[in-house]
């Protein structure tokens, strides 16, 4: 370098703070559902926009008996349109052996879920809702033994708002129950045209040139008027009704995508980040089409601990609750964003001890562990959780290697590792009242 004297400018990097690229993201949607010409039953498809699903063959077409998954897609990517999602149609004959399948949908996606929602297009009333809340917290702990956490947000089939019982007592602190919908959207309608059978009906649009008719004497049943007449097949006139698309279905895409839009500290219930008004879901309502009837209600449903949209009186928009699990409120995994920054930290530790794994390890001449040693374990951990804190993820942390554990009698060595989680203002006390600038005056 020159002796002269100059303005020396040393070039430095990292100051953009940028990461590797984020999987918190990365979600499931779990249905069971038909085989199309490009969807194959129980083979993992992942999508980064609703268009790669339509190229699927899963369009508004495919939503027909209580199926629900284009919908659910569309609503996903609406909310976060960045989203990564894997889809698996698969079958079972209930709501509980579908949600049974999604450990393995989580190792066909080699662990990189973070959340899954899982639908059901069969009849199912509230009891078999809570058995698939018990398969389903057995499932999510399968993924945390496996080292592939992840969470499950389930749709609260049989859904009643006068008569639903509390979720607490089913002990599930990773899955979530989910009881939103859009009303208007409950009560959409198609057209089919009747066969043989129920399971006959045909999903059928109407041409440019055709109208329907009313049967009279029949509730719900059409002909179809072309330019020669009513529409017939084989000499008979065809008939056609209406079916309900989404009577018992909930927005659980709606809740995926906001929470795979969420930091993994984040609640999903913020009301200056998470607005859910948009196509599909315009007026709060309950799955079935029911309305809100009383804050009383939604109070009530909140203590029992479902997930649901509201508004809020002053402000536009709708919004959810909460992000409740299956768990008492005193839990320390009561709230979706603690079992996601929990199950982060978990990967991220993992990810960084893993090489480590039937490593030597010095001991000294007491048959402790050299300050080094522990040093190097705990710096390993710290660099892991750094990111976090960074990210605004979680407060802080503090990670402690005993160095008088006893690793040659064992074999272990242990790793004691704390985070401190971010706060949730789900409750802002404000104390308001008049002022007198002249002070109390005295008689």
């Amino acid at each position: 370098m020159s002796t002269l004297n100059d303005v020396v400018i040393n070039k430095l990097s990292g100051g953009l703070g940028r990461r590797n690229p984020e999987q918190d993201m990365v979600s499931g949607l779990l249905f069971d559902g038909v085989a199309t010409t490009k969807l194959t039953l129980d083979k993992i498809e992942r999508l980064v926009s609703l268009e790669d699903a339509e190229a699927l063959g899963i369009t508004a077409d495919y939503d027909v008996n209580g199926q629900s998954a284009y919908y659910q897609i569309q609503q996903f990517f609406r909310m976060n349109p960045s989203g990564d999602l894997y889809i698996m149609a698969t079958t079972g004959s209930s709501y509980e052996a579908i949600v049974d399948k999604a450990m393995e949908m989580q190792e066909l996606a080699n662990g990189n879920i973070r959340q899954m929602a899982v639908i059901f297009s069969g009849k199912a009333g509230f009891t078999a809702t809570e058995a698939a809340v018990s398969k389903a917290q057995t499932q999510a702990e399968l993924g945390y033994k496996d080292y592939m956490p992840f969470e499950v947000i389930l749709e609260g089939k049989g859904f009643d708002a006068d008569t639903a019982p509390g979720l607490a007592e089913l002990n599930a602190e990773n899955v979530s129950v989910v009881v939103a919908m859009d009303v208007e959207k409950a009560f959409e309608q198609k057209l089919f045209q009747k066969g043989a059978t129920t399971a006959d009906d045909k999903l059928y649009t109407l041409a440019t040139n055709e109208k329907l008719v009313a049967v009279e004497g029949s509730l719900n049943v059409y002909n179809v008027s072309t330019d020669d007449g009513l529409k017939k097949e084989n000499g008979a006139v065809l008939e056609f009704i209406f079916k309900d698309s989404y009577k018992n279905t909930a927005a659980v895409g709606l809740v995926l995508g906001t929470v795979s839009k969420a930091k993994v500290s984040e609640n999903i219930a913020w009301i200056e980040k998470f607005n859910l008004t948009g196509e599909g879901f315009s007026k709060a309502g309950f799955i079935g089409g029911q309305e809100i009837k009383t804050l009383g209600t939604l109070s009530t449903l909140n203590e029992k601990r479902y997930i649901f949209a509201r508004t809020h009186t002053g402000l536009p928009g709708v919004y959810f609750n909460d992000s409740h699990t299956c768990s008492l409120g005193t839990s320390d995994f009561a709230y979706v964003e603690n079992n996601r920054t929990i199950n982060k930290a978990t990967r991220l530790l993992r990810t960084a001890l893993l090489p480590k794994l039937a490593s030597p390890v010095l001991v000294d001449i007491d048959g402790k562990l050299p300050q080094s040693v522990s040093k190097s374990f705990e710096g390993l951990c710290r660099s892991a959780l750094e990111g976090m804190v960074a990210n605004q993820e979680v407060s802080d942390f503090d990670v402690y290697v005993d160095p008088k554990q006893n690793i040659l009698a064992t074999s272990e060595l242990k790793v004691k590792a704390e985070i401190t989680p971010i706060g949730t203002a789900r409750k802002i006390m404000v104390d308001l009242g008049f002022k007198n600038p002249f002070g109390i005056e005295k008689a």
